[in-house]
Order: C-alpha cells, then sequence, then structure tokens
C-alpha cells in the first residue's frame, strides 16, 4: 500500500481529525481503496505521527460514518457503506407517508442527474432504453414489470459517475419493494409508468433539458398519486 505520509495535514486541527482527514484524502486520491487493508496501530499511528488513542478515536469516527469496519482478529478495511449506513440511521419503516418522502428524494436526485446526463447518451444507450420500457407491460407479470423499472432508473443513474448516488439509488428501492409489489398489482400504474419512461427517454433523444426535466417531475408526481390512491393517504 502506498505511503499515508504524504497525507497527513500539519494544520491547527485536533489529532483525531487529521487522522479522518488523512485516511479520507487518501481514499479519494486513490492512495488507498475499497477494500484494502490499512496497516496495523502501530504502524499507521506512527505513518500518521499521532499517538494511538487519537488514532483509535479517529477510526472510531470513519467507522460510523461507513469508511472503514473494524474486523476483530482481522483488521481495519476500507469499505463504502456510507448510503447504507445513512438508512440505517433513519430507521424508517416502508410506511405511505415514508414512501411519499422517498418519491421528493427520488425527485431531487433524478432532477439533478437527468440535468447532467441529457446530451451524453448515445444511440446505443437509446435502444437499450427503449428496450427496458418494451419489458414493462402489465402482461409480462408484477416482478418483470419491477425489475424494468429498477433497470431503467439504474442505467440512467451510471452515467452521472457517482457511485454513492447509485447505491442511494438501489437502496431506496430495496426499501419500497413491498409497495412497488401493490402499486405494479395495477394495470393503470404499470401503464403509466411505460408512458413517463417513453416520454423521457424521447426528451433525451432530443437533448432537450427543459423537457426532460418537466417527464421527471410529472413521472414522480404521478408515482405520488398512485401510492395516495392505493394506501388511501
Amino acid at each position: 500500500m502506498d505511503s499515508l505520509t504524504n497525507f497527513n495535514p500539519s494544520g491547527r486541527q485536533g489529532a483525531s481529525s487529521n487522522v479522518v482527514n488523512s485516511i479520507q484524502r487518501a481514499i479519494q486520491t486513490g492512495a488507498i481503496k475499497v477494500g484494502d487493508k490499512l496497516p496495523n496501530e502501530a504502524e499507521l499511528a506512527k505513518e500518521l505521527n499521532v499517538g494511538r488513542s487519537s488514532l483509535r478515536e479517529g477510526m472510531r469516527i470513519l467507522s460510523a460514518y461507513g469508511v472503514v469496519e473494524i474486523r476483530q482478529g482481522e483488521g481495519t478495511f476500507v469499505v463504502n457503506r456510507t448510503a447504507e449506513q445513512f438508512f440505517e440511521f433513519l430507521g424508517f419503516m416502508p410506511d405511505g407517508s415514508t414512501m411519499l418522502n422517498f418519491i421528493e428524494m427520488r425527485r431531487v436526485i433524478e432532477t439533478g442527474n437527468i440535468v447532467t446526463i441529457y446530451n451524453k447518451l448515445t444511440p446505443a444507450d437509446f435502444k437499450k432504453l427503449q428496450g427496458l420500457i418494451d419489458r414493462l407491460q402489465y402482461s409480462n407479470g408484477v416482478n418483470a414489470c419491477i425489475e424494468a423499472d429498477r433497470e431503467f432508473h439504474e442505467y440512467l443513474l451510471t452515467y452521472t459517475g457517482n457511485p454513492l448516488m447509485s447505491q442511494i439509488d438501489k437502496l431506496i428501492y430495496k426499501m419500497r419493494s413491498e409497495l412497488l409489489l401493490m402499486i405494479m398489482c395495477h394495470k393503470k400504474a404499470v401503464d403509466d409508468a411505460r408512458t413517463a419512461h417513453q416520454k423521457i427517454l424521447e426528451a433525451l433523444m432530443a437533448q432537450d433539458e427543459a423537457r426532460c426535466i418537466e417527464c421527471v417531475g410529472e413521472h414522480m408526481d404521478t408515482t405520488a398519486n398512485h401510492i395516495h390512491n392505493i394506501l388511501k393517504l
């Protein structure tokens, strides 16, 4: 593993904060990567020029944020559980009101994403997305519809270059899976989702940023209405 010496800040912050900042910068620059095992306590304290108590405190902070995982008898490893830790911290149960909050979160995520990618997709991407839309048919069954819906949104999010955003999106789908089963049992909901996806694709093909944003907003509004109607909120 590359030395962390170059990432040891010499500012006025506390020693434990220096540990956190050093590890974070080393990850950001690629000096250490997800899956890497950090040096043992003595070596790491020496490299970062901090005492062991400060090192332990820094590791506890990084562990709480899902940046590292301390495995008894094995050592400390760099992980990527930030989004997962976030949702565990929220402790939300996937009820109707929570799902509406998730829709608003999706609105923010997908609007920002569509602005980033609206002029980046290729003909091959359009073909792939059209195939996913064609699979979103009520006659294919609930599970197939859910999968086609998930893949459509996930495919678009891969263009952001932000793995955390993709991870958050997957976790939202996981937490609302039961509600999706209820929604996709209704033919109108499936038809509406397919229509919304088609409009988004057509806006992307036209590279029309304003229309892309409008279509995403309409899709979120329609989904929220289905939640209201099904759960009688």
